[in-house]
């Protein structure tokens, strides 16, 4: 049985979308049928389902808030939660995918050099800290797990920066957008990337 958390992120929902034109069977928790946060509630959940694939898809994701006014909640979810689920992967035996991001470098990569499989992590913000803790609990506590490092992602569910741009090209003449960003970014589509994590589970039957 597969189980996917945040299923109703950006990401969930693509992965569910993915799965139901497949016909493979899922089950979708967001928070309101398993708080991550809650490690009661976690393993209880896990008990019922007894999952063996869990695509880790819940994360908190609002960059800038991380590093203010949600600064005790970008830890829950993303250090806190993680662990929970990690651990509960563990003792129910299940494989875990977990997602994490970019922002665990530093940023400072020259233009056209491409990171290394094994890039030493160097977080420069509290949104990259902590998926670089939820990396480091999936290491420590997961029997059985993957890491997927994603960036810029983008497609047709929740929020996202390529679409917010094209919506505003339909209402404004010029753009104005901060380069917070010292290094060239590559978006990904949410199907590519779901698709990869379709083709994790055909690698693990095989």
């Amino acid at each position: 049985m597969i189980l996917i958390t945040g299923a109703n992120g950006q990401l969930g929902t693509e992965l569910r979308y993915l799965l139901d034109e497949r016909g493979v069977e899922y089950v979708a928790a967001d928070v309101a049928e398993m708080d991550i946060t809650d490690s009661k509630k976690v393993d209880a959940f896990f008990a019922e389902v007894k999952p063996t694939i869990v695509y880790h898809c819940a994360a908190y994701t609002a960059v800038d808030a991380a590093e203010d006014e949600s600064k005790e909640l970008n830890y829950k979810i993303n250090v806190t939660g993680t662990e929970n689920v990690a651990k509960a992967a563990a003792k129910y035996g299940a494989t875990l995918v977990y997602i994490s991001t970019d922002y665990v470098f530093e940023g400072q990569k020259p233009v056209g050099l491409e990171l290394e499989v094994d890039e030493p992590a160097n977080p420069q913000t509290e949104y990259g800290r902590t998926k670089r803790l939820g990396e480091e609990a999936v290491e420590k506590y997961a029997d059985k797990f993957y890491t997927v490092r994603t960036a810029w992602v983008f497609g047709n569910y929740g929020k996202n920066f390529v679409f917010t741009m094209r919506n505003l090209t339909e209402t404004r003449d010029t753009l104005g957008v901060v380069n917070a960003s010292k290094h060239l970014v590559t978006t990904i589509y949410q199907m590519t990337l779901t698709k990869v994590f379709l083709g994790m589970i055909l690698l693990k039957k095989s």
